[in-house]
């Protein structure tokens, strides 16, 4: 049986346990002098790090700018991020980044500006490998622009970038031999996407293309509208955790399942009866920064509250369960 303390080894990256916290955004974090990222997010990641997850992957950051040093790519941001690296390799993590390319129809884009699109997807994950980070995630779910890409209803190009599932994974998959050639042999490439581009037989196929290309890992969300199937019987996990189960019956390479995964119950359920090879805890970190640590020890964790709309979309310091955790902080 497999267990969430299980080492799991990518290109040559040992992967200390099963848990991943995934990309979110932390809306209200601001950084210094005008950079987006600061001393907020470091401390933000430095903490799960050293709460026991075993992969972090830094929320989502735009590729554009990577070229010419602007948007999140500016000294100060490059600054921060070194150091989250820094910080969460101390602590034994891995970590990545993802890497995100706006909200764009891609139907009205020139083969010019999808090119250039790719030149900062490329230079962004050279400049991630130059910071020290293990790898990057391109973001290819949450109908934005590059899930636009390989959904197969809504991509309506007529060129290499649209039509089967080859082309609709070009846009990556295109450049992926020139970000290997100027990355570290042991740096991850991994994809964030979904099972229904519309259909299921879409989302397996572009998992597939991607594997074949030599994409290293695969995270499970949804694409273009979360599903609402139902799940089988006895499986305690919601219908987009259910895709990634699934999408790891198809491939070789290793996936990572997620969506309001909040218990140790459900992380166990998932890794110890091999549905997938990590489970992704989002708003449970949030909630409780020791989380990995405490599930490991089997220990109590300090529950998101599943409010309605999520208080870390606004304001990360009205978070009730975050506030939970500081008094009792202070209580001790």
């Amino acid at each position: 049986m497999t267990k969430i303390t299980d080492e799991f080894v990518i290109r040559g990256n040992h992967i200390k346990n099963r848990i991943v916290m995934p990309p979110m955004v932390t809306f209200s974090f601001h950084g210094e002098n005008g950079s987006y990222y600061g001393k907020q997010h470091i401390e933000h990641y430095t903490k799960r790090a050293k709460g026991g997850a075993g992969l972090i992957i830094v929320q989502a950051t735009s590729v554009f700018g990577a070229v010419d040093s602007t948007g999140s790519w500016s000294a100060g941001d490059i600054a921060a991020l070194k150091q989250i690296a820094i910080n969460c390799h101390e602590y034994g993590a891995t970590i990545m980044m993802q890497l995100h390319c706006g909200n764009i129809d891609i139907n009205e884009l020139s083969a010019e500006e999808i090119h250039s699109m790719q030149m900062n997807m490329k230079r962004a994950a050279i400049r991630a490998c130059e910071m020290d980070f293990d790898g990057v995630e391109y973001h290819f779910a949450h109908g934005f622009t590059l899930c636009k890409f390989l959904d197969a209803s809504y991509n309506r190009r007529t060129d290499q970038y649209g039509g089967d599932a080859l082309n609709r994974a070009r846009v990556l998959t295109q450049i992926l031999p020139e970000i290997r050639n100027n990355t570290r042999r042991n740096f991850i490439v991994s994809v964030r996407m979904g099972e229904y581009l519309p259909e299921s037989k879409d989302g397996i196929e572009a998992a597939k293309t991607f594997e074949k290309a030599g994409i290293d890992l695969l995270h499970i969300s949804f694409g273009m509208q979360p599903p609402t199937n139902p799940v089988p019987e006895g499986f305690i996990c919601s219908p987009i955790t259910y895709s990634g189960c699934k999408i790891k019956k198809e491939v070789k390479i290793p996936v990572i399942a997620v969506n309001e995964i909040r218990t140790e119950e459900q992380v166990r359920f998932l890794i110890e009866n091999d549905y997938v090879d990590f489970a992704a805890v989002g708003r449970g970190m949030l909630a409780d920064p020791e989380f990995a640590n405490h599930v490991i020890s089997s220990e109590p964790v300090n529950m998101c509250s599943g409010c309605e709309r999520c208080f870390w979309f606004t304001d990360h310091t009205l978070c009730p369960a975050r506030n939970a955790v500081y008094r009792k902080l202070s209580k001790s």
